[in-house]
């Protein structure tokens, strides 16, 4: 099973109609057109991306499924937004999804970095719900994408020091390959 159905599964499993739920970094929206199915018309979805053209896509993806009343869209730095978030809706979210990288086909100089996803990750966290799930794939094969993958296997340990549930899945490969961590409040 490839990690992005393995993270639509834990997904299927925590998210229910009327829940609120971020896509952190929306790329071309499948995740969130996945979670905006899941939460049903009494739900809401945030998706936030830093580049116009994802937002964009994501938009694009949302309205062709008739999904896009129920989500709300964001070009902005994921930090950023979700600080914001998390002093408004603080243990509200029951699941919140990082893809960690660049977007597929566009700019490969515009990617996630360590230290703006340590912060995104510190808000996800007061913003989930008890109950709630945080997933994060990190593509480690791109420069850079190797440094911000151990950020986060620090984050996640850090974590599970202080109770949380942390575990992880990373498919075997011949060459590095993505990681999906999977953090449960």
């Amino acid at each position: 099973m490839q990690l992005t159905e393995l993270a639509h599964d834990y997904l299927t499993k925590h998210l229910h109609h009327g829940d609120l739920a971020i896509d952190a970094t929306a790329g071309n929206g499948h995740d969130t057109l996945k979670m905006a199915e899941l939460v049903g018309p009494d739900g809401r979805v945030v998706a936030i991306d830093i580049q116009a053209s994802a937002i964009s896509a994501t938009s694009l993806r949302l309205s062709d499924a008739d999904q896009l009343a129920r989500c709300e869209l964001i070009e902005g730095d994921h930090a950023n937004t979700l600080e914001g978030l998390a002093n408004e809706h603080s243990n509200q979210a029951a699941a919140i999804t990082f893809n960690l990288g660049y977007l597929p086909g566009s700019d490969k100089s515009i990617q996630t970095t360590p230290a703006s996803t340590l912060t995104a990750l510190d808000a996800a966290a007061r913003l989930l719900k008890s109950g709630g799930i945080l997933l994060v794939t990190a593509y480690r094969g791109h420069e850079g994408g190797l440094a911000e993958s151990e950020s986060v296997a620090q984050w996640m340990h850090v974590k599970e020091a202080q109770g949380w549930e942390v575990e992880s899945h990373e498919p075997k490969a011949n060459r590095i390959p993505p990681i999906l961590w999977v953090l449960k409040k």
